[in-house]
């Protein structure tokens, strides 16, 4: 908490201290507009009119270019706020479209489970030529039907076989095989969207973190964009895809190659390593060791997170 009124009667205020007094005010200012206070917390307004007189008080120039550093620090945090949450909104996208991508195609095999746990439909005929009951046969049982139709019915063959109903065309654009048609647009939606916005976002939340550190203002968090909820939500997608996996239709190569799809476009989400290293957190602290870095390097220290070569 900055003492307003002990900054006030000062004769001469530091640019430090009145560059914290700028970004504790905005903290403020946006902690009551998303009514993040607590109850207990108090809090009165700093007015422009106080704000304009303490930074009256600074009387050098060196003091006044410490100043400037807040100044673009604070008009750094509106821009990366909209940019992180904007990468936010590009991960969620992402993610979205992967999970309706494999929820689609769990339905599509649940329906499959279903028919597969019909009885086998197959005319008399048909059931005496049978030498032994097949696997599926013995699993789902046989429905037989008579052989005394008036005329050829559209679901016998020339055999006079009973011809199994396929799945609807529908349900075929929601598979697993048609996931696998298009692999390259899934891996796109997985890497390129929610996997690169949801690194991004982790970067600039770091970097509020470390901005924290340096101006030894914990509160200075507050504008961090919130990744927990999805980081949770792609938890969840891990489960239902691990459950997936033993929900899958068919048997022989049909049911491996379509095992091998969900391994491969729906493979479980690795979080691991969108973290930034130490190593690149430790070079972006040591360049705000140097406050002017707020003033002409801010968008190199995101970069510098997320491992991308700088000079």
């Amino acid at each position: 908490m900055i003492n307003v009124k002990e900054l006030y009667e000062k004769e001469t205020v530091s640019g430090e201290d009145a560059g914290r007094l700028i970004i504790y005010n905005d903290i403020c200012t946006y902690k009551n507009q998303i009514g993040a206070f607590c109850p207990d917390e108090e809090y009165e307004p700093i007015t422009q009119t106080i704000l304009d007189a303490i930074i009256d008080r600074i009387d050098t120039v060196e003091e006044a270019e410490i100043l400037e550093c807040y100044v673009q620090l604070q008009n750094f945090v509106r821009y990366a706020q909209a940019v992180s949450f904007a990468y936010n909104q590009q991960a969620q996208n992402g993610f979205c479209r992967l999970l309706m991508y494999m929820t689609q195609a769990q339905h599509v095999e649940h329906a499959r489970k279903m028919i597969e746990m019909l009885p086998m439909i197959m005319t008399e005929s048909q059931f005496l030529e049978m030498q032994s009951p097949g696997k599926l046969a013995r699993l789902r049982g046989v429905a037989i039907v008579a052989n005394n139709f008036p005329c050829r019915p559209k679901c016998l063959d020339a055999q006079d076989h009973f011809i199994e109903p396929e799945i609807d065309c529908f349900q075929e654009m929601m598979s697993l095989e048609h996931s696998g048609s298009m692999a390259d647009k899934i891996e796109y939606f997985r890497n390129h969207l929610m996997l690169d916005g949801l690194k991004y976002q982790i970067a600039y939340n770091k970097l509020f973190e470390l901005i924290a550190e340096r101006i030894d203002m914990p509160e200075f968090t507050v504008f961090c964009t919130d990744v927990e909820e999805l980081k949770k939500q792609i938890d969840e997608f891990n489960i239902q895809r691990e459950n997936f996996a033993h929900e899958i239709a068919g048997e022989g190569g049909e049911y491996f190659n379509k095992l091998e799809i969900l391994n491969d476009v729906f493979r479980p989400v690795n979080l691991e390593g969108l973290e930034p290293s130490e190593k690149a957190t430790e070079a972006v602290r040591r360049r705000m060791e140097d406050i002017s870095v707020f003033r002409t390097s801010m968008n190199k220290l995101v970069l510098m997170l997320i491992g991308a070569e700088v000079d």
